[in-house]
Formats: C-alpha cells, structure tokens, sequence
C-alpha cells in the first residue's frame, strides 16, 4: 500500500513501532533460531522503546499508511569522546512492514538525517539486523559502510582445533593483576595499526590498564590465561551476556581477547577458544557472543574460523560538515 504521510515519531507511537519491531525479530529468528529469546514478546519491545524515549534525546521518522505505522526510524542523539557528537540508531531503532518495499528503509533515513544533521550530528552509526538482507542492502545503498561485526557461536558446532600449542590455560585470579595490566595494550596498540586506524587517546590509557587489572577481581568475569613457564601469552575474559532481542538467552559473552605480537600466529589463540569453549559448555552455555572490527585482520579472520557468524552489523556514515555552509540554498545564484 501507498505511503500516504513521513512524520516525526513520538510516544504516542511506541504501541505500534512495538509490534512491528517484535514483526521484524520473529522474521530474524527464521535465519538465527536464538532469537528466539525470552525477550521476544512485546512486553520487552514496548519497554525498550519507552527507555530509549526516556532516557535520551531521540529523533525519528515514521511513515504511515492511513494513519498506521508502517515503518520507523529513530536514533539517539550522543555525545562522547572518541565518536563526539553523533546520531545512533540501536538494534531496536527501526523495523519496517513486511508488506512494504525495502526502499521504504531508505526514504525513511531521508526523512531523518537532516534533522540529525541540524542537531551537529554528522557521523550516523546503525545497529543493522542481518537475518533480512534488506536493511543491509539499504543501508550500502545509502553509503554506510561495515564498522562492527556481531556474531554468535553455537557451541554445539563448535569444533576444536587440533595442533595446539604445549601451553597452560588456566583462570585467572587475584595475583594476576600484574599480567592483566601487562597485556592492556594489546588490542590497543594493533587496532591502532594499519589498517584498521583506531584512535587511543593518551588520557584514557592508564583507564583501560587500571580496567584490565580490576578484571581479575570482578566476580562476574571469568578471565582465562595462557601461559608457558609462567610468562604470559594472551587472554581471553567471559561474561554473561547481557539480556536483549539480539543476545541468546543464558549466553557468555566473549568481551575481550588479545594476545602479544610475538606470539601472533602460534596457536595461543586457539589453545584459549578451545578452553573457553569447554568451560562454557561445562557451565551449560549454549551460545557465545562477540564483536569485532572487520578492519581489524586478526580478530576479522579468526573469530569466523572459531565458528561466530554475523548477526548483526554497526554500519557507519560519515557526512562533511562543510553542508552547514557549503549547500545549495546558500548560494546566490539568481
């Protein structure tokens, strides 16, 4: 059916993006069966949608079809250090009707991105469900480009590596500290090389390396350390995954990873999958989740062979901020 009206989203619209939102995930739960979560009714959307009103500025777009939704968009208004001030689309900032064409996805950015652009917001990032190819495929067409990989292990696929490195794997504790503060630059320093070009500020260094020796003291966390005649090697630390329409219930979340440069190559990463795995699944974790930057060729090439696929994308556009000054309607041209 014909779009017969693109107006501003508000509250008095949450009922009706809820059930289309709770539409699109059942659509996704087709392609990844763990979808279908405890978070897949509409409770949780209609809740998930009143906090994004309420706990940030959001602006959005719907299109309507005889006074019915029939597709949204809306994204929060940030601002932080490393992404300044920027439109953020989460996971649950879109869904559109099935019944309407994916080109609907792109006139709705259009209908938004200028008010984005009017609130200093020229950087736009969007959480982008991969179980339709439709978001995805609008969005490329709409310039964004690949930034975040989230993927998903099913731990019953999961196979081992064999050839594996004589080393230890053990978990890690208190007296760790040391170690932990040790390898806090590994991520760091390569996501700061070529290609991926990843910034690290120099006031937030002794932050990060303060946050990886408190890891090893949070009694959430399980971190897991490779060691040969005890010198570290590498890392990898699990937690549960947080509750949400895009997170397997009772999952692990494999939140961070690294190990040194030299020893790059040598098998330490899969010795530490190979333990994570059979921790998990000693804990009865069935699904491990993780992200990674897809310009990043280590984590890009190695988690898709542990067994992680793609979920979901952050995609990514960035507009000159000369449009300010630089449009159309400032020149005078008679």
């Amino acid at each position: 059916m014909t779009i017969s009206e693109f107006r501003a989203i508000t509250t008095a619209d949450i009922p009706a993006m809820t059930n289309l939102l709770i539409s699109r995930q059942i659509l996704e739960s087709d392609t990844f069966p763990f979808l279908q979560n405890r978070c897949l009714n509409t409770k949780y959307g209609m809740d998930a949608l009143e906090k994004l009103f309420m706990s940030s500025t959001v602006t959005g777009a719907g299109a309507f079809v005889e006074n019915e939704l029939a597709g949204y968009i809306m994204g929060e208004i940030k601002v932080d250090p490393s992404r300044g001030r920027h439109a953020w689309v989460p996971y649950e900032g879109m869904a559109v009707r099935a019944d309407q064409s994916p080109e609907l996805i792109r006139t709705l950015y259009e209908k938004v991105c200028t008010a984005w652009l009017k609130q200093g917001c020229f950087m736009h990032y969007v959480i982008v469900p991969l179980g339709n190819q439709a978001y995805f495929e609008a969005f490329q067409r709409l310039s964004f480009f690949i930034q975040q990989v989230h993927g998903v292990m099913n731990l019953e696929e999961y196979r081992p590596f064999a050839h594996v490195p004589d080393i230890k794997v053990r978990i890690a504790g208190k007296a760790d500290r040391e170690k932990m503060g040790r390898m806090s630059g590994i991520i760091q320093s390569y996501q700061n090389s070529a290609p991926t070009f990843e910034l690290v500020l120099p006031e937030v260094e002794a932050d990060i390396k303060a946050g990886y020796e408190r890891t090893v003291e949070d009694g959430d966390m399980t971190v897991l350390l490779a060691e040969k005649d005890g010198e570290e090697l590498g890392f990898q630390i699990y937690e549960a995954a947080a509750s949400g329409l895009m997170s397997p219930d009772g999952g692990a979340e494999l939140s961070v990873a690294g190990t040194y440069p030299c020893r790059m190559g040598t098998g330490v990463g899969k010795k530490l999958m190979n333990e994570g795995c059979s921790l998990m699944r000693e804990r009865g974790v069935r699904h491990i989740i993780a992200d990674w930057r897809i310009t990043n060729l280590a984590s890009s090439t190695f988690w898709p062979k542990c067994g992680f696929k793609p979920a979901a994308y952050r995609m990514v556009r960035y507009i000159d901020s000369s449009w300010t000054w630089a449009g159309f309607d400032h020149l005078d041209i008679q």
